[in-house]
């Protein structure tokens, strides 16, 4: 009886072995994946007849490009699931918005005005709604009838940035960020306390 028991037990180990390891889960740990932590892009959005990339300037003024520049250089940084800090690249400024929509880059970055809602759309765009306000990020001029639409200069397109040389992750080794892995704050978000996000490509 006891050979029959072992017997059985063995064989039906070897028959579940393949699917125990079929269901295994990779290690989901956010440690993994803080290399990819901010994304430098593009924000190129258009309509049927203008195609432009969102740009900020050192003065904090926001508006739009013909062709991808210093200035249209963003780093999107996703400090919530769902929410996202935008910030300039060249100017180190915030984009924020307002509750009537007007955009304006800032140093100092203010919760309400400076986090937006990324809505990937079926066709690849993506819409940034600020998550105070509701209103989109939109280069739609003040006066334009269509400036609150779906489709008008209020979809972007992130595009890979290919500007020779202007990458930020082409830092020197002595401005590299470090983990402190025996601090209780492993990943930068603060106790209780509102913060400006900390981009690791700053400068």
């Amino acid at each position: 009886m006891y050979l029959f028991t072992h017997t059985l037990v063995s064989f039906v180990s070897v028959i579940l072995l393949p699917f125990s390891l079929s269901f295994y889960l990779p290690d989901s740990s956010p440690l993994l994946h803080l290399n990819n932590q901010v994304r430098e892009v593009h924000l190129y959005t258009d309509n049927h007849r203008r195609g432009m990339y969102l740009q900020m300037t050192l003065d904090g003024g926001v508006s739009g490009s013909d062709a991808q520049t210093l200035h249209s250089v963003m780093e999107l940084k996703s400090i919530n699931p769902g929410s996202t800090v935008i910030k300039g690249h060249s100017s180190s400024l915030f984009l924020c918005v307002d509750s009537e929509g007007h955009l304006r880059g800032q140093r100092q970055y203010v919760e309400a005005d400076c986090t937006f809602r990324e809505l990937l759309l079926a066709d690849g765009y993506t819409r940034f709604l600020s998550s105070h306000h509701g209103v989109p990020v939109s280069l739609a001029s003040k006066h334009s009838p269509d400036r609150h639409t779906a489709l008008p200069f209020t979809r972007f397109l992130p595009l890979r940035n290919t500007l020779a040389g202007e990458s930020a992750t082409e830092q020197p080794p002595n401005n590299e960020r470090y983990l402190n892995v025996d601090s209780d704050d492993l990943l930068g978000m603060g106790l209780n306390t509102v913060g400006s996000p900390q981009f690791s490509m700053d400068k």
